[in-house]
């Protein structure tokens, strides 16, 4: 069954926890997972974000790299990234780190998301035409 995969570009316990929000709330601008400073607002995932999810129809998974290295293997991407997965096999790159650099807000992230789920199931959802995502 074909999966979104969010992959933050951080890895996965408490104290990285602590610290990434420290990171975030003390220097935002040199934080390196810009999936994490557009989703989440301070501690928790933003509610638009997870209506919009959900919304989307397809099923979505968010893993910290380190959880993504432990299911998926090792990976030459760098994360942040939004990843198409059916089972084990990668089929699609849906956003890349380079991607990332250019979405400055929540609206923008949704927008190219919908875009990519319009056209690879289109009977999914109503959301978008298609953005130019490069595919895997």
């Amino acid at each position: 069954m074909e999966e979104l995969v969010f992959v933050y570009n951080g890895d996965s316990g408490l104290v990285n926890g602590v610290m990434h929000y420290l990171h975030k709330r003390i220097s935002p601008d040199t934080y390196s997972c810009q999936l994490c400073g557009i989703i989440y607002d301070g501690m928790s995932v933003k509610q638009e974000w997870l209506a919009f999810v959900k919304s989307l129809g397809v099923k979505a998974e968010f893993l910290h790299r380190d959880e993504y290295r432990k299911r998926y293997g090792e990976s030459a991407h760098d994360w942040p990234a939004v990843l198409l997965h059916d089972g084990q096999v990668l089929k699609a790159i849906v956003l890349s780190a380079q991607d990332f650099e250019a979405i400055s807000s929540l609206d923008v992230l949704k927008q190219k998301l919908g875009d990519f789920v319009s056209r690879e199931f289109p009977d999914r959802s109503p959301h978008g035409q298609g953005t130019g995502l490069s595919q895997a």
